[in-house]
């Protein structure tokens, strides 16, 4: 047996650019996998992550069908959500904290600059800190907004940098709407660009720059610890729609909103994977079709090694073994370019949208990865095996 992997060995070893090019269709294959795998995991991790640091007791309510999209129902002005509807999920058993949120384009300026972007304007008539009580932010520098609030800001850790090119500070004034407001605190880093960006007001302060409107973007609800928070939505759902008299609104609760990143996740893993995996097939393919002109070319020396004795189960293994170590081989450094790529690539996802993905090594990847390569291999050069054990030995010797 040591002196047939001692001959295959010879054999990939003399032919060193053909051997490159048959594990080149099972490199890109596994790389693209392994890469797919591996990102898609740190991204899941990410997301957990994320979901965990808000905590998972947090309750949405948006306008809106259930079946519909985002903010479908307060962009077109269909549904919306009042304070007549924030008092009926105050009321919900189970429900520990519930304010309205009130989020819309506004223009700032600040000295003479100009900038428009996102508003919200947050309900602050509840005790306590606002943004570490209820939204799982904390304040790095000033104060949170208080109840006898009115033009006051808040200013996440990207919008006090990157709104302006004068960076934004503790106690600056500035223009919103055409108000003049102070800011009077600064919010420390979480990562999600969309919270980082965030600028919040009271809300009384939203609704008269944005004309005393009465109605809420969103409603947030902070379940009781000791409750169900599934059970709470259930109730806060039933309450609103007997209410309303028309399910027009969605209830998710941060797990939901969890599964369902999963499960979008998990489908596009799946589209990817599946492209990739053709990358494998066109290889599988071009390692037959390589070893089948190997066989051709090597037919004198299948003769004289059948004329000398060597059996059909002997020449079946050294063609074997080479499509097995081919795959080995392929599997091997698709692996690491697989694993390598996903690892920068993450890093620049992370710097670029401020929310860390962490990419872990698998060890049951790698055997995973390696033992799909060789079955790959040695599937692809069963038949090349067969055919040059099937030779003829006196034919072979005559091949020209």
């Amino acid at each position: 047996m040591l002196g047939i992997w001692k001959i295959i060995i010879r054999n990939l070893s003399y032919q060193k650019l053909r051997t490159a090019l048959t594990l080149l269709g099972i490199v890109i294959g596994v790389g693209a996998i392994v890469s797919m795998i591996t990102l898609g995991d740190a991204l899941e991790n990410s997301i957990n992550e994320q979901f965990e640091q808000m905590g998972t007791d947090k309750i949405m309510i948006m306008p809106g069908a259930p079946n519909s999209m985002g903010f479908s129902g307060a962009a077109f002005g269909t549904e919306k959500l009042t304070e007549s509807d924030l008092k009926v999920v105050k009321r919900v058993n189970g429900v520990e904290t519930a304010f309205g949120i009130l989020s819309r384009t506004a223009k700032f300026e600040f000295g003479k600059e100009e900038a428009y972007t996102m508003l919200y304007g947050m309900d602050v008539d509840i005790s306590g800190d606002l943004f570490s009580d209820v939204q799982g932010y904390e304040i790095e520098y000033g104060r949170d907004l208080r109840g006898k609030d009115k033009y006051a800001a808040v200013f996440g850790y990207l919008a006090k940098s990157e709104l302006f090119d004068r960076e934004v500070k503790v106690r600056d004034r500035m223009e919103i709407n055409g108000k003049t407001f102070k800011v009077v605190g600064l919010l420390k880093k979480i990562g999600n660009p969309m919270d980082d960006m965030s600028i919040m007001i009271p809300i009384e302060a939203a609704k008269s720059i944005f004309n005393d409107t009465d109605e809420f973007s969103m409603i947030f609800v902070d379940a009781r610890d000791d409750i169900d928070v599934d059970k709470v939505s259930e109730k806060i759902k039933d309450e609103l729609e007997d209410a309303r008299g028309a399910e027009d609104f969605k209830v998710q609760t941060f797990g939901d909103m969890l599964e369902m990143a999963t499960d979008i996740l998990n489908i596009l893993q799946i589209v990817f994977i599946g492209i990739a995996a053709i990358s494998l097939l066109v290889g599988g393919i071009g390692i037959m079709n390589i070893m089948l002109m190997t066989v051709l070319e090597r037919t004198k020396e299948i003769g004289i090694m059948k004329a000398t004795g060597a059996t059909n189960k002997i020449v079946s293994l050294l063609f074997l073994g080479e499509a097995a170590i081919v795959g080995f081989l392929g599997g091997l450094i698709g692996f690491g370019i697989g694993f390598s790529g996903s690892y920068i690539v993450a890093q620049l996802a992370g710097n670029t949208v401020g929310i860390p993905m962490n990419v872990y090594f698998s060890p049951e990847l790698l055997v995973g990865s390696l033992v799909f390569s060789i079955v790959i291999g040695m599937v692809s050069g069963a038949y090349p095996a067969r055919k040059a054990a099937k030779m003829d030995p006196v034919d072979a010797l005559r091949y020209e």
